[in-house]
């Protein structure tokens, strides 16, 4: 990824918006430019969206579609040329990394207008004592079952696992339980023995601190590896597949995350709730990683009032769920996971129940090479390899990779 210059070396960005007297309306742009996730039915609500804001303002919004992982790169290169966005839009973990890279503007708001957002998912976005950004979406895994085959959800590990092992007919791709192996979903059975990603001190995440290779997270590794070894899951599964088979009335038990499955289950006859509630070892609900995805303001715009009146705009109550609607999308705004149009329905209260258990991804530059080696390492669990080694050597590699980035 492209770094933008240090933001004491760069050359400092004329901001109109800046040179008003305190308290004083800056003068409306003609346009403002914001990128967007390259997804139809995200995009197409959020052009609705943005219309609105023409209409309330008289100031037009310029929308470019791209993808999460192109946003961060583009707007090094496009912003300094003058050609990037006022706003865009990415996943929370990215945000200490593009702040390090001073590619996000700390936000210049009030209390009044942040206390509607969750106070994890400000949480997410804040990184050295700076808000980056403005959530809009949350989301995290949880359980879909199919209460046809599962008459009661369940509340240990062990009786999960006796689902799996009841329900289970690989021959006929018959499964009491999936999951993938993938960390974001493993993430449950490492921390429910014990395990964490970073330990924590005064001034945040400790890095130096990696707990994916203590007892408990070895643990906790044996028993999600057991579920492959046992026949239970196989190896090959991934989050198509398992959608797929959910959807066809084959798993009792789907481990999934909002926005893959929740969306193509819900026209099908209502036979599914969603909750991730059993506990592990540790005695404690099963814990998540959850993820926001929100709004970021561009150093390099030129009308920043306005484009931060854009983003609270968009993070408005009737923006936000008009999106929930149109979308499926979680909202991060506390009222409205508690709005009738969340807390009524059974399959997506579950989520926003287990978004309250979950635990924010780390937003520190460093969490990357957490993904990338625990990633391999769930890939060695269900191939058979041992779990102990494999956990070690994991965080050898991400304890090595830290130190190289610092």
């Amino acid at each position: 990824m492209a770094c933008a210059p240090d933001r004491e070396e760069e050359a400092s960005v004329e901001d109109p918006d800046n040179t008003e007297s305190e308290g004083a309306e800056p003068d409306k742009p003609d346009q403002l430019h914001m990128w967007i996730h390259d997804n139809d039915e995200q995009a197409n609500a959020i052009e609705d969206m943005a219309s609105q804001y023409t209409e309330a303002t008289g100031i037009e919004v310029q929308l470019t579609r791209m993808n999460y992982d192109d946003q961060a790169e583009n707007i090094a290169l496009d912003g300094p040329a003058g050609t990037g966005p006022d706003i865009y839009f990415k996943p929370h973990d990215y945000t200490g990394e593009l702040a390090v890279q001073s590619l996000a503007e700390p936000l210049d708001l009030d209390e009044e207008q942040l206390e509607r957002f969750t106070p994890e998912s400000l949480q997410a976005m804040t990184y050295e004592g700076e808000l980056y950004g403005l959530p809009f979406v949350s989301e995290t895994a949880a359980l879909l079952y199919n209460v046809e085959l599962v008459e009661e959800a369940p509340e240990t590990i062990e009786d999960l696992l006796l689902i799996a092992e009841e329900l289970t007919d690989a021959g006929n791709d018959e499964y009491g339980f999936l999951t993938v192996p993938i960390y974001y979903y493993s993430h449950s059975f490492i921390t429910g023995y014990g395990g964490y990603i970073f330990g924590e001190n005064e001034s945040g995440y400790d890095v130096g601190d990696v707990g994916l290779a203590n007892d408990g997270a070895i643990e906790g590794a044996k028993r999600f590896q057991s579920l492959f070894e046992d026949g239970l899951i196989p190896s090959s599964i991934n989050p198509e597949i398992q959608d797929g088979l959910f959807a066809e009335g084959k798993i009792g038990v789907s481990h999934t995350v909002l926005g893959i499955s929740t969306l193509m289950v819900k026209p099908l006859v209502r036979r599914t709730c969603a909750q991730l509630r059993f506990l592990f070892k540790n005695g404690e609900p099963a814990s998540s990683l959850v993820g926001f995805k929100s709004w970021l303001l561009s150093p390099y715009s030129e009308h920043q009032y306005w484009a931060q009146d854009l983003m609270l705009h968009l993070t408005s109550d009737e923006q936000n769920m008009s999106y929930y609607m149109a979308t499926g999308e979680m909202p991060a705004v506390s009222t409205l996971l508690e709005a009738p149009e969340i807390a009524d329905d059974e399959l997506m209260s579950g989520f926003a129940e287990q978004i309250v258990n979950g635990e924010p991804m780390p937003n520190v530059p460093e969490i990357d090479p957490v993904f990338g080696a625990m990633g391999d390492a769930m890939l060695f669990l269900a191939d058979g390899e041992d779990a102990d080694e494999i956990m070690t050597e994991a965080v050898e590699q991400i304890q090595q990779d830290i130190d190289t980035m610092n």
